[in-house]
């Protein structure tokens, strides 16, 4: 039985030219590896497959399984020979190969040259042991990891540390949103201000600065027990100098916007001009707009934290 390979080039090819092309065949293993004097042998032609060519370097090259020993060339002709080893999947030690060089080949050479070896059967079963040992571990890994408690120690410093920390950060969060109901208070005030320039109501205007009084009042009251939080807690000793900064600046900001809000009242009672108002607030108004940049710029950086 005989099987014709025919070669079609992509493009055309003229004398002197050359090309680079691969041909590949399977073969029935039966036919040509045999079993020996306790070795087994590979038995097969030395030339190429093609016919009535020359070869100006034919290198032959036979892997052999991994675990294989006692390699053996026998071959009709000399030939320069060395071993090599090719890693495949799987494999541990890789798989020796016999590599067989001759120049000028001719269709004379085709003869039958032998590979002997030893392999035992016990080798075959190394790759899927090594498979069912992996999938096993991994298998066993899951279950491990799926019933082992990876939670911190409740008695650990780190896990200690950890529930400080979420308390500090419980505690700036209740301090923030004082202080930002601190700032709609003073929001309200400047309101009843600009409601008395508009209506000349002076006694709604007072009444507003009497609520502000009381919740600014209330929200101290508020602030204390959580100021004792922080100054108890050695996780704060970051964040506790920017809220006592803040406290400060938000108290002036009180003082001096109370001042002006009284100054203003005052004003209207005695029926100052419009522009004698404003020379009297001026200086009041540039320092609680500068301290409202402070406090809204150590807010920010406490909800940074």
């Amino acid at each position: 039985m005989k099987t014709q390979l025919e070669i079609e080039p992509r493009f055309p090819l003229f004398g002197g030219w050359q090309t680079t092309f691969t041909v590949g065949y399977g073969l029935p293993l039966e036919d040509f590896v045999f079993y020996s004097d306790g070795k087994r042998f590979l038995n097969i032609t030395f030339g190429s497959p093609l016919e009535e060519i020359l070869i100006e370097k034919l290198i032959v090259k036979v892997v052999l399984p991994e675990g294989s020993k006692d390699i053996e060339v026998s071959a009709p002709f000399p030939t320069q020979q060395q071993q090599e080893v090719k890693y495949s999947h799987l494999d541990i030690v890789g798989r020796p190969v016999v590599v067989l060089e001759k120049p000028d080949v001719i269709p004379e050479h085709n003869l039958y040259f032998q590979v002997y070896y030893r392999f035992s059967n016990i080798s075959l079963l190394r790759e899927p042991l090594m498979l069912i040992t992996g999938f096993f571990l991994l298998f066993v890994a899951c279950i491990v990891y799926m019933r082992t408690d990876m939670s911190i120690s409740k008695s650990s410093p780190s896990y200690l540390a950890k529930l400080q920390w979420d308390e500090v950060q419980a505690t700036v969060q209740k301090i923030q949103g004082i202080f930002e109901q601190c700032l709609a208070v003073h929001d309200k005030l400047e309101a009843s201000l600009r409601d008395l320039s508009r209506t000349g109501d002076i006694q709604s205007c007072k009444a507003a600065r009497k609520a502000a009084d009381t919740q600014f009042k209330e929200l101290s009251k508020d602030l204390k027990p959580l100021l004792a939080t922080l100054q108890s807690s050695p996780q704060s000793y970051q964040i506790l100098p920017k809220v006592e900064d803040l406290i400060v600046k938000e108290r002036e900001m009180q003082e001096k916007l109370m001042t002006r809000h009284s100054t203003v009242v005052d004003s209207f009672e005695k029926k100052l001009r419009g522009q004698d108002v404003e020379n009297r607030i001026a200086l009041q108004q540039q320092k609680i707009a500068a301290l409202r940049q402070e406090v809204e710029s150590l807010l920010e950086y406490i909800s940074e934290i």
